[in-house]
């Protein structure tokens, strides 16, 4: 993984740094062993670029896929023999 992406990751679990005053911002991104187009990034908060420089996706989507409000999942049940979700009338003798 490339510095800079550990960079970022940083920043993700402490967004202290990305509030912080500036000088603390760009000392940390002096620190790194970056190349100069990378640091430039970082430096100028360019995302776009920096995504370019380290091979990022463009485009990233996240689907969930939920079951609909009125569809019920089928609850197996011990008195339905036919696996239709609806219990079979009762076939046990009764007492008259």
């Amino acid at each position: 993984m490339s510095n800079a992406i550990q960079f970022l990751e940083m920043l993700g679990r402490h967004p202290a740094l990305i509030h912080a005053p500036a000088a603390a911002y760009e000392n940390a991104v002096a620190a790194l062993e970056i190349d100069d187009r990378q640091r430039s990034a970082l430096m100028d908060r360019n995302h776009a670029a920096l995504g370019e420089l380290i091979r990022g996706r463009t485009k990233m989507m996240c689907i969930i896929c939920t079951p609909d409000e009125n569809e019920q999942e089928a609850v197996p049940d011990e008195n339905d023999n036919d696996g239709d979700g609806v219990p079979d009338e009762d076939s046990s003798p009764t007492r008259e």
